[in-house]
């Protein structure tokens, strides 16, 4: 129930106190009656206070959790003198609550271990110990989705199935909700439940005296276990053979008949055309399902042996990218082995073993190289004959444009040697604040692009840098196509699956293909 809490300013100066403001500030576990639960923090503007004067202030709290604990709440006063407005002060007050037991008392009573697809029983106890009778009360528990609720005693009211209206619980009376059913789940897996006392005080909602308690999925009598190309926390690729593993195994003492295996495939990466498998797809859940009919080794399964089937399948070679948010591309598997064998002593209509994976996809960066002669469209003027001609200087603009797919990288960065007859312009352009840089010594433009966000290129413009180079042809290259720049080389870190991706763009030469204005026949250097 909320208690008050008050807050007392006074002013034993001789001066007027102007602009006082009152803050205070409860920690997790109290909240302000008739405000919301996580509000922390209460303001009110006082004014103006006169020397000898007093002011208060009272708060209704309410203790949502942590009985048998202190709970300190702060308060705090701003405020300004009338005689110099200019400089303001503060003072500072705490106070410990003791927090007692909550009016109602709620502990569970359950198993510590069950097995995957086992019958349990949740029970919670609760108490009215508060020495009065305690009204309205309302209790909810919040299940595991893993757990499937079969029959719940007493039942839930209509239009709810995890909330109970007692109304008025008299004191020291005593109550149970037991809630019976089978959780469904990967070996270890932990089941949270969690209980709490529902109040509605001045308009407000609040989850009082929340009590938790966990089961855990105990090593089933049939396990199973999935991997793709031989790991479980494999890094895909576009286009690109996945094989999927799925081992199970009889951990019980009686021979399991009729196993089967399902496997539902979750992702936009999938190439399920691709697939070549005897079991059976579903293609609307993209389910394969593996039984004694396609698998015949499936029929029974000895104590102790084991066994597997598997999956290829391929990767596409494209992302499927439409929007801004179209990156961080995964592929899910949620696998389930079941057997309509039951060993003695397990209370379970069926044998289950659930397994799953997910695997993040690699991205994907590319940069396209081209050399321009005319280049008017880009501001850059380029000098010199087209042809080429001997010992006559030609310029060239070098674009490099970067395309980069499904994930946030860093570091990016674009390299290539430029002809060791050719020669840096120093002009340069670029989409981002970092230029192309020439290292004189080694022939090499380097372009540190830095991070660049997934789908530039694909949904927005792609990140370009323009440089000018000039080349004069000697006398022995007249009749060839000379190269101007080497093979462009890409390398930038995936951020999402920690994975350094590469790529390289052709080395191009003075025959430039990528040219639209370029029509004469023969590009070649001439005498």
């Amino acid at each position: 129930m909320p208690f008050p809490v008050s807050v007392s300013f006074s002013n034993y100066s001789d001066k007027i106190l102007t602009d006082v403001r009152l803050s205070v500030t409860l920690p997790d576990g109290l909240s302000y009656a008739g405000e919301a639960q996580d509000q922390r923090v209460r303001e009110a503007s006082i004014g103006d206070v006169g020397p000898g004067s007093i002011q208060k202030q009272d708060f209704s709290i309410l203790a949502v959790k942590d009985p048998q604990t202190l709970k300190r709440i702060e308060a705090k006063v701003n405020y300004k003198v009338a005689s110099d407005s200019r400089v303001g002060f503060e003072v500072r007050a705490e106070a410990d609550v003791p927090i007692g037991q909550p009016a109602v008392s709620l502990s569970f009573s359950l198993p510590e271990k069950v097995l995957s697809g086992e019958n349990f029983s949740v029970t919670l106890n609760y108490e009215n110990v508060s020495g009065k009778d305690y009204p309205n009360l309302r209790i909810r528990i919040d299940s595991p989705p893993m757990f499937q609720l079969k029959r719940a005693e007493p039942e839930a009211p209509e239009g709810t199935t995890n909330q109970w209206d007692f109304g008025t619980v008299k004191a020291g009376e005593k109550g149970t909700i037991v809630l019976s059913g089978v959780a469904a789940g990967p070996e270890q897996s932990i089941l949270n439940f969690s209980a709490s006392l529902l109040a509605n005080i001045l308009g407000e909602k609040y989850a009082l005296s929340t009590q938790t308690a966990s089961v855990a999925i105990a090593a089933s009598s049939l396990s199973l276990s999935v991997t793709v190309n031989g790991e479980k926390e494999y890094v895909a690729e576009l286009g690109k053979d996945l094989l999927y593993v799925f081992r199970y195994r009889n951990n019980s003492n009686a021979t399991l008949e009729n196993i089967t295996v399902r496997a539902a495939l979750t992702g936009e990466l999938y190439d399920f055309a691709s697939v070549q498998t005897s079991a059976s797809l579903n293609s609307l859940t993209n389910t394969f399902t593996w039984n004694a009919a396609n698998t015949p080794s499936l029929a029974k399964l000895e104590p102790g042996d084991e066994g597997s089937v598997s999956l290829p399948i391929k990767t596409k070679s494209k992302f499927p990218i439409a929007r801004l948010g179209d990156k961080n591309f995964v592929l899910k598997v949620s696998a389930q082995a079941e057997s309509p064998t039951v060993p003695s002593g397990v209370a379970a209509d069926k044998t289950i073993a659930l397994a799953d994976i997910e695997n993040k996809v690699k991205g994907a960066i590319e940069v396209v190289s081209k050399v321009l002669f005319r280049d008017a469209s880009s501001g850059v003027l380029n000098k010199g004959p087209y042809p080429p001609k001997v010992n006559q200087p030609t310029q060239y603009s070098v674009h490099w444009q970067v395309t980069n797919y499904g994930t946030n990288v860093s570091g990016a960065v674009v390299r290539a040697f430029i002809n060791s007859g050719a020669r840096f312009t120093g002009i340069t352009k670029s989409t981002v604040d970092a230029m192309p840089s020439y290292n004189s010594a080694s022939g090499e433009v380097v372009w540190q692009v830095g991070n660049i966000a997934a789908t530039k290129g694909v949904v927005t413009p792609p990140v370009e840098a323009i440089f000018q180079i000039e080349y004069t042809p000697s006398v022995n290259q007249a009749g060839q196509s000379v190269q101007l720049l080497g093979d462009t080389r890409i390398e930038a870190h995936d951020d999402f699956t920690d994975e350094l991706l590469t790529n390289t763009a052709r080395a191009v030469s003075t025959d430039l293909p990528d040219d639209p204005t370029i029509r004469e026949g023969d590009r070649r250097v001439m005498q």
